[in-house]
């Protein structure tokens, strides 16, 4: 049979998923990253910004003039964000997404640790919030491109033969990632929102439709670029041809790829409910912060064990593609 026309083998998902727990088991110093991103948040002062949105919820009480059911919802809504506002940091920008260090406590809001209330700064201007905000978030995406490329290195042992200049150009690259998500992020979000919106006033059924074909064309669209970061580590490439590349290369394992994102994300979510259980001033939560950093960068050390595996299948079967076509 024209080998052209076979199926190429699919990566064994399970495999990769017990060969990153079993490498991050041998290599115990891979945790360094989460572990001190979470001490660093559980410890460091909170810098919040609670007087600026009350001052722009206070700015925006006149629009709210109407009805008394338009009151009473602007009323809650304003509540609801003060009281958030009052216990986020914006230190919790140094979890960057979409590749940065995987932390407990960045998506968590908490006032207190194990030994008591936590200094506040509060950030009274516009200018040094925002001043904050972008250097939490550079440091982030730094930190997080640092932790993806310590955590190749175990598997990829190329990486570690590289000199410095070679091994300063993918972690460039990565930097870039936290800008094109965002970009990507905003300007797909707002004409999907407009849609479903819209959708929504005329019929709540077509806006929940209109969502969930939304979402599967979203996920169908960027689950085969998911593995760009380890294309431009692995194949050293720039970003745009590593997007390229992890399109390219996970198009026929797509099945498989799906399949090792959902138990991936599954995992990550139940495990979290136990980490996520104990409150930031109680000591059990040293025991969360270290089982999500287990969880997590296992689970992320499995992702580049099955990028390298999707190469060596992919490599497998140009081969088998090539000798079918010499001997025509």
């Amino acid at each position: 049979m024209d080998s052209r026309f076979v199926l190429p083998k699919q990566p064994n998902v399970f495999s990769a998923l017990a060969a990153g727990f079993k490498t991050l088991g041998n290599h115990l110093y891979l945790l360094i990253f989460p572990l001190a991103l979470d001490l660093f948040l559980l410890f460091a002062p909170r810098y919040t910004v609670s007087s600026l949105v009350t001052s722009f919820l206070a700015q925006l009480n006149p629009l709210a003039e109407g009805s008394e059911e338009l009151k009473q919802l602007w009323i809650e809504l304003s509540a609801s964000l003060s009281t958030f506002f009052q216990s986020y940091s914006l230190s919790s920008a140094l979890r960057s997404y979409p590749l940065g260090v995987p932390s407990l406590l960045s998506s968590r809001v908490f006032m207190e640790n194990p030994y008591g209330k936590l200094p506040e700064i509060a950030l009274s201007t516009g200018g040094n919030a925002l001043i904050f905000l972008l250097l939490f978030g550079i440091v982030g995406a730094i930190l997080g491109a640092l932790n993806f490329y310590v955590c190749s290195l175990p598997t990829y042992k190329e990486a570690g033969k590289q000199d410095a200049k070679t091994k300063l150009k993918p972690i460039a690259s990565l930097l870039l990632l936290p800008v094109l998500f965002w970009a990507a992020l905003i300007t797909i979000a707002i004409p999907v929102s407009l849609v479903v919106s819209g959708l929504s006033m005329l019929h709540p059924f077509l806006g929940l439709l209109a969502y969930f074909f939304a979402a599967m064309a979203l996920i169908s669209m960027f689950l085969p670029a998911i593995f760009a970061p380890h294309a431009v580590l692995v194949l050293n490439l720039n970003l745009w041809q590593s997007i390229r590349a992890s399109i390219r290369l996970m198009r026929p394992y797509y099945s498989a790829t799906s399949l090792f994102v959902i138990l991936a994300v599954l995992v990550s979510y139940l495990t979290n409910l136990l980490w996520q259980s104990p409150g930031t001033d109680s000591p059990m939560i040293y025991i969360g912060i270290f089982g999500h950093a287990l969880v997590s960068s296992a689970l992320l050390i499995a992702s580049i064990h099955y990028f390298l595996r999707v190469l060596e299948l992919n490599q497998e079967h140009e081969l088998a593609q090539q000798a079918s076509e010499s001997s025509l």
